[in-house]
Protein backbone atom coordinates (compact mmCIF):
# COMPACT_ATOMS: atom_id res chain seq x y z
CA UNK A 1 0.00 0.00 0.00
CA UNK A 2 2.54 2.26 0.93
CA UNK A 3 4.49 2.03 -2.65
CA UNK A 4 1.00 2.65 -4.00
CA UNK A 5 0.24 5.66 -2.49
CA UNK A 6 3.96 6.86 -2.83
CA UNK A 7 3.28 6.54 -6.83
CA UNK A 8 0.12 8.26 -6.63
CA UNK A 9 2.07 11.21 -4.75
CA UNK A 10 4.72 11.33 -7.44
CA UNK A 11 2.30 11.53 -10.11
CA UNK A 12 -0.25 13.55 -8.73
CA UNK A 13 1.78 15.87 -7.14
CA UNK A 14 4.69 16.27 -9.40
CA UNK A 15 1.81 17.00 -12.55
CA UNK A 16 0.53 19.59 -10.22
CA UNK A 17 4.15 20.88 -9.51
CA UNK A 18 4.99 20.86 -13.18
CA UNK A 19 1.94 22.78 -13.94
CA UNK A 20 2.59 25.06 -11.57
CA UNK A 21 6.48 25.52 -12.68
CA UNK A 22 4.75 26.31 -16.38
CA UNK A 23 2.45 28.85 -14.81
CA UNK A 24 5.27 30.47 -13.40
CA UNK A 25 7.64 30.52 -15.76
CA UNK A 26 5.14 31.13 -18.93
CA UNK A 27 1.67 32.03 -17.59
CA UNK A 28 0.53 32.93 -21.17
CA UNK A 29 1.52 29.01 -22.26
CA UNK A 30 -0.19 28.13 -19.04
CA UNK A 31 -3.16 29.82 -20.45
CA UNK A 32 -3.25 28.14 -23.48
CA UNK A 33 -2.87 24.40 -21.94
CA UNK A 34 -5.81 24.92 -20.10
CA UNK A 35 -3.67 24.66 -16.34
CA UNK A 36 -5.15 28.57 -15.78
CA UNK A 37 -7.82 30.60 -16.76
CA UNK A 38 -7.91 32.01 -20.19
CA UNK A 39 -7.83 35.58 -19.94
CA UNK A 40 -11.01 36.61 -22.03
CA UNK A 41 -12.78 34.71 -19.30
CA UNK A 42 -10.62 35.79 -15.98
CA UNK A 43 -10.47 39.22 -14.71
CA UNK A 44 -7.02 40.81 -14.38
CA UNK A 45 -7.22 40.36 -10.26
CA UNK A 46 -7.76 36.66 -10.64
CA UNK A 47 -4.88 36.22 -13.21
CA UNK A 48 -2.51 38.16 -10.83
CA UNK A 49 -3.39 36.17 -7.99
CA UNK A 50 -2.90 32.89 -9.92
CA UNK A 51 0.28 33.48 -11.55
CA UNK A 52 1.50 34.76 -7.89
CA UNK A 53 0.11 31.71 -6.25
CA UNK A 54 2.10 29.49 -8.74
CA UNK A 55 5.77 31.23 -7.83
CA UNK A 56 4.49 30.51 -4.46
CA UNK A 57 3.08 26.53 -5.07
CA UNK A 58 7.12 26.23 -6.24
CA UNK A 59 7.99 25.95 -2.73
CA UNK A 60 5.10 24.42 -1.07
CA UNK A 61 3.69 21.92 -3.14
CA UNK A 62 7.14 20.22 -3.90
CA UNK A 63 6.70 18.67 -0.64
CA UNK A 64 4.09 15.88 -1.28
CA UNK A 65 5.92 14.53 -4.32
CA UNK A 66 9.12 13.89 -1.90
CA UNK A 67 7.07 12.33 0.30
CA UNK A 68 6.15 9.79 -2.47
CA UNK A 69 9.68 9.76 -3.46
CA UNK A 70 10.57 8.66 0.35
CA UNK A 71 7.45 5.96 0.31
CA UNK A 72 8.92 3.90 -2.80
CA UNK A 73 12.36 3.86 -1.69
CA UNK A 74 10.73 3.20 2.15
CA UNK A 75 12.66 5.86 3.46
CA UNK A 76 12.53 6.47 7.26
CA UNK A 77 11.53 9.92 6.70
CA UNK A 78 8.49 9.20 4.60
CA UNK A 79 6.06 9.51 7.27
CA UNK A 80 7.23 13.28 8.77
CA UNK A 81 7.48 14.66 4.67
CA UNK A 82 3.85 12.99 4.27
CA UNK A 83 2.63 15.08 7.59
CA UNK A 84 4.08 18.01 6.41
CA UNK A 85 2.88 17.95 2.42
CA UNK A 86 -0.47 16.30 3.62
CA UNK A 87 -0.89 19.22 5.51
CA UNK A 88 -0.06 22.00 2.97
CA UNK A 89 -2.12 20.22 0.46
CA UNK A 90 -5.20 19.67 2.62
CA UNK A 91 -4.30 24.01 3.81
CA UNK A 92 -3.98 24.58 -0.43
CA UNK A 93 -7.13 22.78 -1.37
CA UNK A 94 -9.41 24.50 1.17
CA UNK A 95 -7.60 27.99 0.56
CA UNK A 96 -7.52 27.92 -2.83
CA UNK A 97 -11.52 26.79 -3.48
CA UNK A 98 -12.18 29.71 -0.76
CA UNK A 99 -10.43 32.25 -3.08
CA UNK A 100 -12.20 31.45 -6.15
CA UNK A 101 -15.47 31.22 -4.43
CA UNK A 102 -14.80 34.80 -2.76
CA UNK A 103 -14.27 35.87 -6.31
CA UNK A 104 -17.13 34.59 -7.70
CA UNK A 105 -19.13 36.13 -5.28
CA UNK A 106 -17.68 39.42 -5.36
CA UNK A 107 -19.13 39.03 -9.14
CA UNK A 108 -15.37 38.72 -10.96
CA UNK A 109 -15.13 36.72 -13.94
CA UNK A 110 -13.50 33.30 -12.64
CA UNK A 111 -13.00 31.14 -15.91
CA UNK A 112 -15.68 28.97 -17.93
CA UNK A 113 -17.92 26.58 -16.16
CA UNK A 114 -16.47 24.23 -17.59
CA UNK A 115 -12.81 25.54 -15.92
CA UNK A 116 -13.98 25.97 -12.60
CA UNK A 117 -15.37 22.38 -12.29
CA UNK A 118 -12.06 21.18 -13.26
CA UNK A 119 -10.44 23.51 -10.56
CA UNK A 120 -12.75 22.71 -7.85
CA UNK A 121 -12.57 18.97 -8.44
CA UNK A 122 -9.07 18.96 -7.90
CA UNK A 123 -9.24 20.77 -5.05
CA UNK A 124 -11.54 17.64 -3.72
CA UNK A 125 -9.07 15.38 -5.16
CA UNK A 126 -5.77 17.51 -3.65
CA UNK A 127 -7.96 17.16 0.10
CA UNK A 128 -8.87 13.61 0.03
CA UNK A 129 -5.21 12.93 -0.90
CA UNK A 130 -3.86 15.03 2.00
CA UNK A 131 -6.14 13.19 4.64
CA UNK A 132 -5.32 9.56 3.29
CA UNK A 133 -1.56 10.83 3.32
CA UNK A 134 -1.77 12.11 6.81
CA UNK A 135 -4.01 9.32 8.40
CA UNK A 136 -1.06 6.89 6.66
CA UNK A 137 2.04 8.93 8.29
CA UNK A 138 0.57 8.78 11.72
CA UNK A 139 -0.49 5.55 11.53
CA UNK A 140 3.16 4.78 10.19
CA UNK A 141 4.24 6.88 13.33
CA UNK A 142 1.82 5.10 15.53
CA UNK A 143 2.91 1.63 14.70
CA UNK A 144 6.26 2.22 15.18
CA UNK A 145 6.30 3.66 18.35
Amino acid sequence: MQIIIGWILILFGGGLYLAQLISSINFSLAQRLGIQEKPETADTLLQRSERYTAYWDLVTLLWLPLAGVLMVIDHSWWPVMSLLGGAIYFDTAGREAVKNLSFQHQGLKVGTDKVRRVFFASYYVMAVIAVIVIVFAISALYTSL
